[in-house]
């Protein structure tokens, strides 16, 4: 079973996040409606979408509007910390945090979502071009109307975020309590520029950050789409060699699969020195739903943790 968790911001989400991206596109609204039920019932409760999921198979519409539509038949919003984003283009209606973006979107979402607020608000990727008082005060105008209960920031330079929330401390604003980065077990490659800003990993000075401040990092690619058991679908910036392998070994002594395990690494992260409390986001199956979570069933030794976070 998924345990819940109690955030600093006071927010009480899964242990693990669900990601909604492909609701309505690659995967049917009946199959996304399967899969949210099988994750309300295995305990979980933290559910991820954006204003765009998923433009690119679609018209960016499909993911909010499939879970509003469940969220409506089933009558559980009180039972669902529902995560939302904006930021990021669809279909060239522009990119961008400018106010008068943040304030239509976040309507839109609202009325695809069939609910009047979400519990947590990203932006989606940083906006150089608009000034950050700008932004982080229609943010705030969001919260101060109900609209929405928390903040986030996802894929922005650790710098930038950090300048967010000292700018909304100085003007008595909402601030960003919630960072979402790509992060997973297996080390990526730092080398290869990043062909977009969310193609960023997260290195060890944005895992202390999150530590210092008390700030949880939902993880989003932790699966490494499905690389961790086949390995021909690891995308090629990750570094595979023994360290997979001994995720893979210690994953067959549990009985579990190496997805389960990485997930059970990332979950138990922050009892090692350095780390912030990590929530693994995955989209899933419910075949492979019930498999992802075995590892929440683990209690890792320290030695264990070890052996992994040595590899």
């Amino acid at each position: 079973m998924i345990k819940k968790i109690d955030l600093s911001n006071g927010l009480r989400v899964s242990e693990v996040a669900l990601g909604a991206m492909m609701f309505g596109t690659t995967t049917p609204e009946a199959d996304a409606f399967g899969i949210l039920d099988a994750f309300l019932d295995f305990g979980g409760n933290f559910v991820d979408t954006s204003n765009n999921y998923a433009h690119w198979a679609g018209s960016g519409d499909e993911s909010e509007a499939v879970l509003g539509n469940w969220l409506r038949q089933r009558g559980c919003r009180d039972r669902v910390v529902l995560a939302t984003k904006i930021g990021f283009d669809r279909h060239g209606e522009g990119a961008g945090l400018r106010k008068a973006q943040i304030v239509y979107w976040i309507e839109e979402s609202l009325r695809k979502l069939n609910t009047d607020y979400v519990d947590l608000y990203y932006a989606h990727t940083d906006d150089a071009n608009t000034p950050m008082e700008e932004t982080m005060e229609a943010f705030d105008s969001l919260v101060k109307a109900g609209k929405v209960l928390h903040l986030g920031g996802s894929n922005y330079d650790t710098w930038r975020y950090a300048e967010a929330n000292m700018l909304a401390a100085q003007r008595g604003w909402t601030p960003f309590t919630v960072m979402q980065q790509s992060f997973t077990y297996l080390h990526p490659k730092f080398e290869i520029a990043p062909k977009y800003i969310f193609n960023e990993k997260t290195n060890r000075e944005r895992l202390r950050f999150l530590r210092d401040k008390d700030q949880p990092l939902v993880a989003y690619s932790s699966l490494c789409k499905g690389g961790y058991e086949d390995e021909s679908r690891l995308p090629g910036d990750y570094i595979a060699g023994e360290r997979l392998q001994v995720l893979r070994s210690m994953a067959a002594e549990k009985g579990i699969t190496a997805s389960a395990l990485a997930i059970a690494w990332m979950v138990n992260l922050h009892r090692c020195p350095g780390f912030p409390r990590v929530i693994p986001l995955f989209g899933s199956s419910v075949k492979h739903l019930a498999e992802n979570i075995r590892g929440l069933d683990l209690k890792l030794t320290d030695q264990e943790l070890q052996t992994l976070n040595q590899a």
